[in-house]
């Protein structure tokens, strides 16, 4: 009969029970889908809601500096059945955010306020901070992530994917930012009616370059993002 040994200090999954190296540290930062002019204007707030709840199915979250937008959500907040909060400027100086929610979202601390400098990324103003999103998460500080329409999908599955696997995330984002840097304006423009638009999500019409992003896109959110 062969002899079976108990290792207490195995950590390796190969013997004994499983005992992580590390601790798994999630992002903290709330991911928020951003909702700026075009959006507004080319899809009902029905739509944009499916949008945002495909980064977070269950408490959907927003985030917008357009005062149309904003004027709009605040006037039907107590009319919505799902759970959302809307990120705004606190004021015209856009130095602090603060949450409008639905009577069905999850609780917020009353008087919460986002600092720009230190809770919120400004991806919003500048996109390509989110190409540091995996040291982003490392540091793990912020307490808001705003995230662009064409670019969430990808950018939430890599923040699934870090915990687990860093370098994994690490090669993951280099992917997204070389399928990114390879886009024209009407490759860009293309990925917004896509996600606005409903079109197909892959079609041999598509440019090279927007082909390879959504089978970025696509292989990342099917596999990690759920």
């Amino acid at each position: 009969m062969t002899e079976h040994h108990h290792c207490s200090d195995c950590n390796d999954g190969t013997h004994g029970s499983y005992k992580p190296n590390r601790k798994i540290e999630f992002l903290k930062a709330r991911l928020a889908m951003i909702v700026d002019s075009r959006l507004y204007k080319n899809v009902p707030l029905k739509g944009i809601l499916e949008l945002a709840s495909l980064i977070n199915p269950t408490s959907l979250m927003l985030f917008s500096t357009d005062r149309d937008f904003i004027a709009d959500f605040s006037s039907k907040a107590s009319e919505l059945e799902e759970m959302v909060t809307l990120y705004t400027p606190k004021d015209e100086s856009m130095s602090a955010f603060i949450p409008v929610c639905s009577p069905k979202a999850a609780k917020i601390p009353k008087n919460v306020e986002f600092a720009k400098d230190q809770d919120v990324l400004a991806s919003y103003e500048n996109e390509d901070l989110l190409r540091n999103l995996c040291d982003i998460q490392v540091e793990n500080k912020l307490s808001l992530i705003p995230l662009p329409l064409t670019d969430m999908l990808i950018l939430k599955s890599i923040t699934t994917v870090q915990p687990y696997d860093l370098p994994l995330a690490r090669l993951y984002l280099k992917q997204y930012a070389e399928a990114k840097d390879a886009l024209t304006e009407a490759d860009r423009n293309l990925l917004r009616d896509i996600k606005e638009q409903g079109l197909p999500t892959l079609d041999d019409s598509y440019s090279e370059q927007v082909y390879r992003f959504l089978k970025v896109e696509r292989k990342l959110f099917t596999q990690y993002a759920h």
